[in-house]
């Protein structure tokens, strides 16, 4: 945790970098109004003013105003630089599903290596939970993400060996991440994400009738380019590319023997590369060479065979297409935890010799 005064912070929401305010004055929600009440918290005492700013917020000054009112947790400014992470995919393959297993099993069995994880912003957390994590729990098959999402889906703090870090995930519509428009403010987290993970979905042909093999993956590409134009390049910017529903592929080699493992605990350079290795090669098999695009444009690049929810959601009414579907024998999420176990390693997170390896060539 940094203690040296306020300091120069980019917004993860807007990606605006500006001057923390050097002053005692936070916003607090008030639930029963729906709204942030600004308070002045200097004639508490210093337990009480760490207890207020925990749960309290700063509005950020979004000085474009080229998006709606926001604000970051108050606590934001203690901690090193955060950890912007963005899920990049076409609509269908199973981003927010994978973000939602994800955030869920780092909390119900822990991230491996010493990192712990606890919710940075209470009430983002809150909300992420009561409309993923529960019904997912329940069985329930999630809806896609609304069109024009410009917040983050969730912000943690990560503790471990590596210090303090927030993390922030967004989660944008596949259909944003495919527009051109050079006002398509969803897509803004790419200025201040410093990890990306690439999802791939290769087996959604059997549901939405398209070829598995496209020649090209537009989600990928964009983000792709636009990260090259950032100040400094992707120099330094880890990237993971996660096959989704890979529970299709439970028989398929080479991801059957991945899957069979489950999720490890030990950090093993040498084992992420050679899952990336097999994924790898199972991609270019099945002719979905665009999507490998991001492990050419990156340095460091893991790549995985994950699994959301261990099985396929069915419909309850099969008349009724519009029903996200249910897991009638609940979910078993696999692997889900691997690519960010990759990301903690390759930003520091996880600070060891080992860790230097993984996305390594």
């Amino acid at each position: 945790m940094m203690e040296n005064g306020p300091r120069f912070v980019r917004c993860p929401i807007c990606a605006h970098e500006f001057h923390w305010p050097n002053d005692q004055m936070l916003s607090l929600f008030d639930d029963e109004n729906e709204s942030y009440e600004l308070v002045d918290i200097s004639n508490e005492s210093e337990s009480r003013q760490r207890d207020l700013e925990r749960q309290g917020y700063r509005q950020c000054p979004n000085t474009s105003e080229d998006t709606t009112e926001h604000y970051i947790p108050a606590s934001y400014w203690r901690y090193r630089d955060p950890l912007v992470i963005g899920l990049v995919g076409a609509s269908a393959s199973g981003k927010t599903h994978l973000l939602t297993a994800m955030i869920r099993e780092a909390y119900r069995v822990g991230l491996p290596h010493g990192v712990t994880v606890a919710a940075l912003d209470l009430r983002r957390h809150a909300t992420f939970r009561r409309r993923f994590i529960e019904p997912f729990e329940k069985g329930d098959a999630l809806s896609a993400t609304d069109f024009g999402v410009v917040e983050a889906a969730d912000i943690l703090l990560l503790r471990g060996p590596g210090g303090e870090r927030p993390v922030t995930f967004f989660d944008v519509a596949g259909e944003d991440l495919e527009k051109t428009s050079g006002r398509n403010r969803a897509t803004r987290f790419l200025v201040g994400a410093n990890a990306v993970i690439f999802v791939y979905a290769p087996e959604d042909q059997f549901e939405t009738g398209k070829d598995t093999a496209a020649s090209e993956n537009q989600s990928f590409d964009l983000a792709v380019e636009r990260l090259r134009a950032r100040p400094g390049g992707i120099d330094g910017l880890p990237a993971v590319i996660a096959v989704t529903k890979s529970d299709r592929l439970r028989y398929v080699p080479p991801a059957d023997r991945w899957l069979r493992r489950g999720d490890t605990r030990v950090l093993d350079a040498a084992s992420i590369r050679a899952e990336s290795r097999d994924v790898f090669s199972y991609l270019h098999h099945i002719g979905a060479g665009a999507s490998l695009r991001p492990f050419q444009a990156f340095p460091r690049c893991t790549l995985h065979f994950v699994s959301a929810s261990g099985r396929d959601a069915v419909r309850v009414d099969p008349n009724d297409k519009k029903s996200k579907g249910k897991f009638p024998r609940g979910i078993q999420p696999t692997r889900v935890l691997e690519p960010l176990v990759a990301i903690l390693a390759m930003t520091g997170m996880v600070p060891s010799p080992e860790a230097q390896k993984v996305g390594m060539p």
